[in-house]
């Protein structure tokens, strides 16, 4: 075989070869090619101040979606699914500080064809990414963010946990107005569960001026209320599980609320709360096997007189009730070992 006939079309393929890696390494962008950090949402991030409410709607696919809408009040902000109950305002804030400091990674697709496989699709059109939309107070939009799936790696779970704290995590996001996705990083909360966003408070005053609690009768008739836990002159408690009740009210915090009208408190069972600056808290108290309801009020007791501490008192009510008054809290039914409790509770 002569040899000498390969070479001119071993050099032509050899030529082609050059010239196809040549156009590769010139046009060519590795998938994963890491640009410069920055702020996905620049205008954002210097106009957080201006936001008047937040939406975030967790996209379910073929489920539908959950939302979760917010708007701030002179008061704080309040959520909108709950009658404009207050919301928890840490986490409000901090969703829109997470917003304001997402930090772009690196560039992924710009084909909307992938972006169900990075959980980008939006929720209207049966997606499962989550999207967070931001208005100013004329309603004009500030910010308006897909959030996806997180990055599945090795490296990254590693990361996770060696790091103390609140980790931070690499999602993919895009702008809703773009095709465009980015590996980013940050902080945006993902929980869809109303307990999360809500405001934790539950009516009461501070334990130490705490001196006695009772359990009523039913609010329609019964025997009268009985003394469950006092105070003693050397300001330990008249019973030793006491302690143990007091801990377990001060973690107390409501699952979910509704307006008072929506559930029957005619069968209510009391528990009133005396404190020593002379108001009564009486908390009336309905519960089944999943779940327990309670609403509150607040009074002034009639034995102190007009001056300095009963105007103390007056506004120590007046804010209880301003803040609870028309709520029913719901908490799981373990609640009830707080709430629906009798002296055969405090024995031993």
């Amino acid at each position: 075989m002569d040899i000498t006939r390969l070479i001119k079309p071993l050099s032509a393929f050899a030529a082609a070869c050059f010239l196809l890696g040549l156009i590769a390494i010139i046009a060519d962008r590795p998938v994963n090619a890491v640009s410069d950090t920055e702020i996905l949402l620049p205008d954002f991030a210097r106009q957080i101040d201006a936001a008047h409410a937040l939406e975030i709607v967790h996209g379910r696919g073929m489920s539908g979606a959950v939302t979760l809408s917010f708007k701030r009040t002179p008061e704080g902000w309040v959520m909108h699914e709950r009658d404009d109950y207050p919301a928890r305002q840490e986490l409000v804030n901090e969703t829109l500080l997470a917003l304001g400091s997402l930090e772009t990674n690196a560039a992924r697709t710009a084909q909307p064809k992938w972006h169900r496989a990075l959980g980008l699709v939006p929720p209207e059109e049966f997606g499962k990414a989550i999207r967070f939309s931001v208005r100013g107070a004329d309603g004009a939009l500030l910010a308006d963010v897909m959030l996806g799936k997180e990055e599945a790696s090795e490296a990254a779970a590693v990361q996770q946990i060696k790091q103390l704290g609140t980790v931070e995590r690499n999602f993919y996001v895009r702008r809703a107005d773009s095709t465009q996705t980015w590996l980013a990083r940050g902080r945006l909360p993902r929980n869809a569960q109303i307990a999360a966003w809500l405001d934790p408070a539950f009516p009461s005053l501070p334990a130490e001026g705490l001196v006695a609690v009772s359990s009523g009768a039913a609010k329609n008739g019964g025997d009268a209320p009985t003394v469950l836990l006092r105070r003693q002159s050397d300001g330990s408690w008249n019973t030793p599980g006491a302690t143990r009740w007091l801990e377990a009210f001060a973690r107390l915090q409501p699952e979910d609320v509704s307006p008072d009208t929506v559930i029957n408190f005619d069968t209510a069972s009391m528990l009133s709360l005396r404190y020593d600056n002379g108001v009564t808290l009486v908390l009336e108290n309905v519960g089944a096997a999943t779940a327990l309801w309670t609403r509150a009020h607040a009074s002034v007791s009639a034995d102190l007189h007009d001056g300095a501490d009963k105007a103390q008192a007056r506004a120590a009510a007046d804010a209880l009730n301003q803040r609870f008054a028309g709520w029913a809290l719901r908490l799981p039914a373990s609640a009830a070992a707080q709430l629906l409790v009798t002296a055969a509770d405090f024995d031993g």
